[in-house]
């Protein structure tokens, strides 16, 4: 344990992992400061796995992880009462939401009753009905309510929006804002970029083993540049262009702004994109804005 437990930090350092074949081979990775951090990667690279890894779950082949001041794998009482995990499969005992506050809230010391309620309430989960009644969406809204009043420090969520609605996931972003999860790590692993780009202070995305990327938001903003095209006529230069897709009858593209104009205005950052991007077009994508810290 460190001298100071709760320190708001996640290190990773030259972690190795594998199944029946090497997963991870000495990734490194860090989280110095709240915030919620989004987790990309194309399907098959690790996004669950590493969670699995943070929280204790699997234990590392070599390499050390520290969460909080713990070692995640020693699973010691105290760690486990400040880190969450939402799993993307998740299984519900046949209760009321109110029973499993009872029963599993108390496990975490910081867990507050009324915000669960209240988040129920905004989601519109039925509060008494036995979970077996429920839809899957409405499941899933449970536990997302769950995991957000336990109030850990560290929250660590796998697909959160999958199996929701526009509305919930609309509703989902709004919670993410509240003032109240301002001092948390909250790490999603997600391939919804779309819905979680207004909220996203930080992304990291895993390929061939290795962290490729880890860049806040304005690090991106000033590195890359994006825009609709009416032709492909409109487009930046070729030696700029990094991903361009059809969007009905125009093109969306993604350029290195460097190549630009100096006076090519901003634009808001589309998650989606620079995700498809960078899984379609990754040597050049982390060319201009990988390898960074």
């Amino acid at each position: 344990m460190g001298d100071n437990p709760l320190a708001a930090e996640i290190r990773v350092s030259d972690l190795q992992f594998g199944y029946k074949t090497p997963l991870f081979d000495r990734l490194n990775a860090h989280i110095g400061a709240p915030g919620v951090y989004g987790l990309f990667g194309r399907n098959g690279t690790g996004k669950s796995t590493l969670l699995k890894l943070l929280c204790g779950l699997l234990t590392p082949e070599a390499g050390a992880i520290s969460v909080l001041g713990y070692t995640p794998r020693q699973r010691a009482a105290e760690f486990l009462a400040q880190v969450y995990l939402l799993p993307e499969e998740f299984h519900l005992p046949n209760l009321k939401p109110e029973a499993l506050m009872r029963n599993q809230g108390v496990f975490y010391p910081a867990f507050d009753a009324a915000l669960f309620r209240e988040y129920l309430a905004d989601l519109q989960v039925p509060h008494d009905q036995r979970f077996s009644q429920m839809s899957l969406g409405q499941k899933k809204k449970a536990t997302i309510a769950f995991a957000l009043a336990t109030r850990t420090p560290v929250l660590l969520m796998d697909e959160p929006t999958n199996g929701l609605d526009i509305e919930s996931r609309m509703q989902f972003k709004e919670l993410m804002l509240r003032p109240e999860h301002a001092t948390r790590i909250v790490l999603i692993s997600t391939h919804q970029a779309h819905d979680l780009e207004s909220i996203i202070r930080h992304i990291w995305f895993i390929d061939g083993g290795a962290l490729r990327l880890s860049s806040d938001m304005q690090r991106l903003a000033d590195d890359l540049a994006m825009g609709v095209a009416a032709s492909a006529d409109e487009l930046p230069d070729q030696d700029a262009l990094l991903y361009t897709e059809p969007l009905g009858t125009q093109i969306a593209w993604l350029a290195r702004r460097d190549a630009l104009a100096a006076d090519f205005p901003a634009t808001p950052l589309q998650l989606e994109l620079i995700y498809k991007a960078l899984s379609l077009n990754p040597q050049q994508m982390l060319a201009v804005a990988g390898e960074r810290d």
